[in-house]
C-alpha cells in the first residue's frame, strides 16, 4: 500500500503547480467557453489540469485519474486521483479571488466506498494551502504580509445551535431546471441559522469548514472532483459527512453532501429534510 504521506506530498506539489499556472491568467481578460448554460471553461482550467496530471503521472504512473475537464484515464489501479483544476471558474474569470485547485487521492476497494488517503487544496490569490492525509490530521498554511507563512492544525467548530451557525452552500449548474428542489431547502435553512454564504467554490467551502471559519456546508449535484479533497479535510478536522438526508456520503454515488461539526449534524439534517 502507498504511504499516505507520499501521496500527500504529490497532492500538494500538483495542486501548487496548477495554482501557479492559474495566477498567470488571474486579472486578465480570459476567453470563456460554455460547457452548459452557466458552466464555464477556460484555457487555464485545461492548462492547470494538464500540469496536475503531469505531476501525478511522474510519481505514480500506474494510478488512475478522474478530472473535471478531461475525465477518466488510467487502468484498474486501486488508487484514483480526483482533480478539479479550477474550482470557481466563474470567480476566476471575474477576478474574484475565491477559487482553488483541488487534488485528492482515494483507495478503491471492491464493494466498499472510496477511502480518502490524501488531499490538497490551494487558493493561489489568497496564498493559502489546505492539506490532510488519512490519520494525520488536517492543516492549513497561509502567507501573510509582515508575518510570513502561518501554519496551523485545523479543527471544526463544536456549535450545536443552528441559530449561531454560519453555513456554506452552493448551487448546481442545472439549478434553473429544478429551482424548487434547490431553493426549498435554502428557504428552510435561512431563517434558522445566523448566516448563509454562497461563494462559488465547493472545495474552499469545505476547507473553510475544516478551518472553523464556517460551521456547516450543504450542496446538491456535487461531483467527486469537487469534494474528494475537501471531504478528507473535514473528516480529519473532526467533522461529519453525510448526504442531506443523513445517509452515509459515498464519493461517486451520493448526489448531495452535508458536512458539519458533530454537534450540528442532526439539527441541520432535520432542517434540510
Amino acid at each position: 500500500m502507498e504511504r499516505p504521506e507520499n501521496l500527500l506530498n504529490v497532492a500538494v506539489e500538483a495542486a501548487r503547480a496548477g495554482a501557479t499556472h492559474l495566477l498567470e491568467g488571474y486579472g486578465r481578460t480570459v476567453e470563456v467557453n460554455l460547457k452548459g448554460a452557466i458552466d464555464l471553461v477556460t484555457k487555464y482550467d485545461l492548462g492547470s489540469e494538464k500540469i496536475v496530471r503531469g505531476v501525478i503521472a511522474r510519481s505514480f504512473p500506474g494510478h488512475s485519474v478522474l478530472a473535471e475537464e478531461t475525465g477518466f484515464s488510467g487502468n484498474n489501479s486501486p488508487y484514483r486521483w480526483y482533480v478539479d483544476p479550477l474550482d470557481g471558474t466563474t470567480n476566476f474569470t471575474r477576478s474574484h479571488p475565491f477559487f482553488s485547485v483541488s487534488v485528492g487521492c482515494c483507495l478503491l476497494v471492491p464493494g466498499r466506498p472510496p477511502r480518502p488517503l490524501a488531499a490538497a487544496i490551494v487558493a493561489p490569490v489568497l496564498r493559502e494551502t489546505f492539506w490532510a492525509f488519512e490519520g494525520g490530521g488536517a492543516f492549513r498554511s497561509q502567507e501573510l504580509p509582515g508575518r510570513g507563512v502561518v501554519e496551523e492544525k485545523m479543527r471544526v467548530t463544536d456549535i450545536s445551535n443552528p441559530g449561531e451557525a454560519l453555513i456554506n452552500t452552493g448551487f448546481p449548474y442545472d439549478v434553473a431546471n429544478r429551482p424548487e428542489e434547490i431553493l426549498g431547502p435554502l428557504g428552510r435553512v435561512l431563517p434558522m441559522v445566523r448566516a448563509v454564504r454562497r461563494a462559488g467554490s465547493a472545495s474552499l467551502d469545505l476547507a473553510y469548514l475544516a478551518a472553523g471559519r464556517a460551521d456547516g456546508y450543504w450542496e446538491y449535484g456535487i461531483k467527486p472532483w469537487d469534494v474528494a479533497a475537501g471531504c478528507l479535510l473535514v473528516s480529519e478536522a473532526g467533522g461529519v459527512l453525510s448526504d442531506v438526508f443523513g445517509q452515509p456520503f459515498v464519493l461517486e454515488r451520493s448526489e448531495s453532501l452535508l458536512a458539519t461539526g458533530k454537534s450540528l449534524h442532526r439539527p441541520l439534517v432535520a432542517i434540510l429534510k
